[in-house]
Formats: structure tokens, C-alpha cells, sequence
């Protein structure tokens, strides 16, 4: 006997198995299309179903699944998940924003998840997991999920049945470098200062970092980046006022790439201050242009010379004050006696004003310099270029002015030092200040012009008794500026 068609039998009562004549078997059960079945019902028909023999097989049409009977409970007879492969196998965590991986394998079934499993064993679910086909999900989740500490992860797939497959470790984390030094202005250097200045980025990886610039703006500031180290060094372009080169730094490590921007400022050389300070009174009516007024700037005299940068009054057409008695009136005053030959070369007191006073800050409070603001002659040589014929020095003594050249100042007659007494080329002006050339002047004496004429001024006495410059009018004790200046 082929076939026996079960609906021919039926049980004893019409409910349970049917009965079957003594020895018929049945080897199995095939449909009209030829195929074995089973019944088919629903998890809460299944439930209700009350007779139930251990071995017993149902295809459960809420699961989509096959499920027997092991006598306690229905148990799922199911193909586990397989993944082979994720077309992503590196997140850069530090990236932002989320990832999306396609997942490929087999057994794949509607309603399953995606999970993400470290070497810790820890797992986190992807955010979505859509079923494409039996071969294939789309996953989606967070890259700051992804940790360095638990790379490589495993690609876990759980059925909406609870069966499960692990891949081995496909996906790794390699993070973009991070900058350790904050965007923004990084160093201000001024007009012709060397920079140099480390802006640096870590790599969680531990891989090789360098660095490179985006944009092309620090070549033309003066500045050069060290590719393996960072560094910025360089010394500042001349510029016509503070100016900010602005720049894009990438930090790159493993191909991973971090872009930040930074900033240089150079700052314009104006005299504003010891750092910015210019060689002479020139070169600040030059940098402040339009917004100078006459005042005290910072300055050094000829660079070469290595003269440490203090605060010298500039008036609108660059002259520098080197010298300021106020004098007593035209008549002796003890207290502020000068005795010229024993203050030697150096400075004395702090000069802030062609205007100063005997008691105004600034002025000296010593005795036999009472009274006196001046600059050292080696400053005054620093100031005039380091030239004696080609600087200008302006002596007003009262009312009367000697324009001096072809000379250095000197605050005694002594030449030990270098500033001795000298012969002088003078005139009563600027344009005219070698009308008298070669000329020989009194002996013992600071700069003087006397007795050659040209007002016959003398700065100050050499010996005791005086209280201030003279000139051959008003005779002694009179007020005495004096400025210096290149031609």
C-alpha cells in the first residue's frame, strides 16, 4: 500500500488520534503538493490545545517558526543567525553623529537586532536594525558607542525567537586625533621678533601624528610649520599696523584627519611699548601715521649698538629730548646748582618733558644735578645713528637756539670715555647748521657753542656757582633743552 488517506479513519470517540488496522504504519505525512505538513496554528490555538503528547510538532504561525512538544513546553525548532561580513570595519568614534552598517550573512529573519559586542563582552544594541533580505540588515548606531578600550567588536544578530549568531571581530575603532591646544589667537609677536610656538594633538591610538596647513597664510607672515613636530617658528613680517594672520592647522594620524583654526598677531613696531620699540623718533611718526602725537615712546637708537629700550620724548618732527634744566630765572640758586664735571657721561634723573620743571617728576633731586633730567651721552650717540655727521643736535638755551652737527654730544670736556670735547659744525637753523664749520669751542665745558656765536650757548657750567645754561644775552641760569635728531 502507496498511500492511505488519514480522513478514511477516524477515532473511536470522533475526538483525539484516529485508529489505525493492525499493521499499518505511517511513515509520514505528505500533502497534496507533495510536501510533508504539519499542523498549523496560531501561539494562543497552540495554548489552547488540550491534549498534547510529548514529540508533538506544530508550525507556530505567529513565530513563522517550527515548535515540538518536549512534555513541559513548546520549544522552537529554528536555523541560528550567521554573520560572515559588514561592509564597515572602522569607526572613528571621535567623528560624531551616527554609523551605518550594512551586515551580511544568513538566516536573517523580520524583527531581529543588531548588536555590537566588545572583547569585554559587553554589548549595546544598534539604534535601528531593518531587515533587507534572508542575506542581509541595515544597522545604524552611535560612533561614540564605539570604545578604544574594547575594540575589535563582534556583530551579534538575536532573532525575534531569541536564537542568536556572533561573528568573529569585524568592526575596529581608530579615532580622529584630537587637538590638545585650543583654537584661537595661539602667540603675538611683534614686527621682526623671532615666533616660535608648539601648537600640538593627541592620538587616543597611539598612532604617528603630523601636521600640515590647509590654508597657505603662515609663509607670508614669516612663519614655517615643522610637519612631524608642529611647531611654528619664524620671525614676523613688517606690517603697517597689528595684523592677525589667521590660519587652518590638520592634524593627520592613520589617515584619520582633525582640522582646527588658529591665529598669529603681529603687532605693529610703534614705540607704545619696550617690546615694540623703533630705533628713533622717525621711525614712530612713520608707524603711528595719522594718530601721532607728540609725546614719549620707546626707543633704542641705532640697533647695533645694543641699547636697552627706555621712554624718549618725540615731538611732531621726530626730535628726541636729550637734555631739560629749567633754569632759575636768569639768577643763582644754590639748591639747584650744577656742577657739570662731576656727573660724568651718565643719565641722570627721568626725562618726560621738554617742559620740566625743577620739582616736577623726573627731575633730579641730588645735589650739584638738582633740577636736571638728561639721557647718557652713549644713548644720545645711539639716537643720533652712532654719526657724528649725520645726526642734528638742537641746543635752546633762553631764547637763543644752536642747530650743532658733525659732532657727538658730550656732558664733559674729558674724552677718556669717548665724548669728549670736539670741534662743531653750527648755524642758527636747521637748513643752516653748518654756516660755521670746524669750529673750536670752549674749553672745559659741556656742548657748547661759545665763543663762536650762533648765541654763544653753553648747555650748563662745568664748576660751581651756576644754576643753569646761558647764552650771550641773557647771560647764565637760564632754561636749556636739548634735542637730537638724523638727517
Amino acid at each position: 500500500m502507496s498511500e492511505i488517506r488519514v480522513d478514511n479513519f477516524k477515532s473511536e470517540d470522533g475526538i483525539g488520534s484516529p485508529s489505525f488496522p493492525n499493521g499499518i504504519q505511517i511513515a509520514g505525512i505528505t500533502t497534496a503538493t507533495g510536501r510533508i505538513g504539519v499542523g498549523t496554528v496560531t501561539t494562543s490555538e497552540r495554548d489552547a490545545l488540550a491534549s498534547k503528547k510529548k514529540g508533538q510538532i506544530i508550525f507556530n504561525e505567529s513565530k513563522s517558526r517550527l515548535e515540538y512538544y518536549d512534555g513541559n513546553q513548546w520549544i522552537l525548532v529554528d536555523v541560528p543567525p550567521v554573520i560572515s561580513g559588514s561592509d564597515v570595519t572602522e569607526v572613528d568614534s571621535n567623528a560624531g553623529g551616527n554609523q551605518t552598517f550594512v551586515i551580511t550573512g544568513s538566516n536573517f529573519t523580520t524583527g531581529g537586532t543588531i548588536a555590537f559586542v566588545g572583547t569585554d563582552n559587553s554589548e549595546f544594541n544598534a539604534s535601528s536594525t531593518t531587515f533587507n533580505n534572508s542575506g542581509q540588515v541595515t544597522a545604524v548606531a552611535p560612533r561614540a558607542s564605539f570604545l578604544n578600550s574594547k575594540e575589535s567588536y563582534k556583530v551579534k544578530f538575536t532573532a525575534s525567537s531569541g536564537l542568536f549568531g556572533i561573528s568573529s571581530p569585524l568592526i575596529s575603532v581608530d579615532t580622529s586625533p584630537t587637538w590638545s591646544t585650543a583654537s584661537g589667537n595661539i602667540a603675538s609677536v611683534v614686527e621682526g621678533a623671532s615666533v616660535n610656538v608648539t601648537p600640538t594633538a593627541t592620538d587616543a591610538d597611539g598612532d604617528t601624528i603630523t601636521y600640515s596647513e590647509t590654508t597657505s597664510n603662515l609663509s607670508a607672515a614669516g612663519f614655517s610649520l615643522n610637519g612631524t613636530t608642529g611647531q611654528i617658528t619664524g620671525t614676523a613680517a613688517a606690517v603697517s599696523g597689528d595684523t592677525t594672520t589667521s590660519f587652518t592647522l590638520r592634524a593627520t594620524a592613520n589617515s584619520k584627519t582633525a582640522d582646527r583654526g588658529f591665529n598669529i598677531i603681529t603687532e605693529n613696531k610703534d614705540g607704545s611699548t619696550a617690546a615694540k620699540a623703533l630705533q628713533y623718533g622717525s621711525e614712530v611718526i612713520t608707524a603711528q601715521g595719522g594718530s601721532f602725537s607728540a609725546g614719549l615712546y620707546y626707543l633704542t637708537g641705532k640697533t647695533s649698538m645694543g641699547q636697552t629700550a627706555q621712554q624718549v620724548y618725540v615731538d611732531s618732527d621726530g626730535w628726541m629730548l636729550v637734555y631739560r634744566h629749567a633754569g632759575t630765572g636768569g639768577g643763582y640758586n644754590s639748591t639747584y646748582e650744577i656742577r657739570g664735571d662731576t656727573l660724568g657721561e651718565a643719565a641722570i634723573g627721568t626725562l618726560n618733558s621738554p617742559t620740566q620743571g625743577l620739582t616736577d617728576a623726573g627731575s633730579s633731586t641730588s645735589a650739584y644735578s638738582r633740577g636736571m633730567a638728561r639721557l647718557s651721552s652713549t644713548f644720545c650717540d645711539a639716537l643720533g645713528g652712532q654719526s657724528s655727521t649725520n645726526n642734528v643736535i638742537r641746543m635752546t638755551c633762553g631764547s637763543y637756539t644752536t642747530f650743532f652737527t658733525d659732532c657727538k654730544i658730550w656732558w664733559t670736556d674729558a674724552s677718556g670715555d669717548g665724548y669728549g670735547r670736539t670741534t662743531v659744525s653750527a648755524g642758527t637753523s636747521y637748513a643752516g647748521r653748518r654756516c660755521g664749520t670746524n669750529l673750536t669751542v670752549d674749553s672745559g665745558r659741556p656742548i657748547n657753542i661759545y665763543p663762536n656765536g650762533y648765541g654763544n650757548c653753553i648747555a650748563y657750567y662745568q664748576g660751581n656757582g651756576y644754576s643753569g645754561g646761558y647764552n650771550g644775552t641773557e647771560g647764565w641760569h637760564v632754561a636749556t633743552t636739548i634735542w637730537i635728531r638724523q638727517y
